[in-house]
């Protein structure tokens, strides 16, 4: 149940499987005191909910402002593949990279992703309910931990602990979302399914697709936009 939660939740645009260079992680620095700690945890516990409350909400803006900046260049990325990657290439991309692209072309019209910004991209997939609401909405804030610039949430699923976590980093002094680690979890989920399905790759990208979209859909998803 889990693995189809991480799917269904974090696929269907939310753009999974980082296609460009990924920056290394930052180094915790240890807390000042334990009061401080309480604070930190407390204040990624808020952000937590501040990016819950967003996506259900449709607020693609609020959604944007709390993601990290390297989650913004994911984007960038994902943006690139789309306007230029034919199928043959595509096809040989990550599993999730080549859902999302497929997805992103058949949902976006072509001048609007050639112009639109990574934050405006990720605006129109939060408002057009591309982050799974529903999904979201069964998730909830478990053990908060914070260790410097790092934070992490660790999630409960209709109530119950579950082995999904969330990972924030402090920005500019505000605490944000960080999309990697969920992405690569996403990716992990994806080819846990290839084998306990005896599938291929290929196979499991086309079902998924087949299962949302028209076989006109996927046909022109395949084509680069720029």
């Amino acid at each position: 149940m889990l693995r189809r939660l991480v799917v269904a939740g974090v696929l269907c645009g939310v753009l999974v499987g980082c296609s460009g260079e990924v920056r290394s992680e930052p180094a915790p620095s240890t807390p000042t005191s334990v009061s401080d700690t309480a604070a930190q945890e407390a204040a990624v516990a808020e952000a937590f909910a501040a990016y819950r409350t967003a996506v259900l909400a449709k607020d693609g803006q609020a959604v944007a402002g709390l993601l990290t900046a390297e989650s913004i260049e994911y984007y960038a990325a994902i943006k690139k593949l789309a306007m230029t990657a034919r199928e043959p290439y595509l096809r040989q991309a990550r599993v999730s990279d080549q859902l999302v692209v497929v997805k992103l072309r058949t949902s976006v019209p072509a001048e609007n992703l050639r112009r639109w910004s990574p934050s405006r991209l990720v605006v129109d997939a939060v408002e057009r309910g591309d982050m799974n609401s529903a999904s979201v909405q069964r998730m909830s804030s478990g053990e908060v931990d914070v260790a410097g610039d790092i934070g992490t949430v660790q999630l409960k699923v209709d109530g119950h602990d579950s082995p999904l976590s969330f990972t924030f980093y402090r920005e500019g002094g505000r605490w944000k979302f960080r999309l990697i680690p969920l992405l690569e979890a996403t990716e992990t989920a994806l080819r846990a399914r290839m084998q306990e399905q005896h599938i291929t790759e290929r196979r499991l990208v086309d079902d998924q697709l087949a299962a949302t979209l028209t076989p006109e859909q996927i046909k022109a998803g395949w084509l680069p936009t720029g």
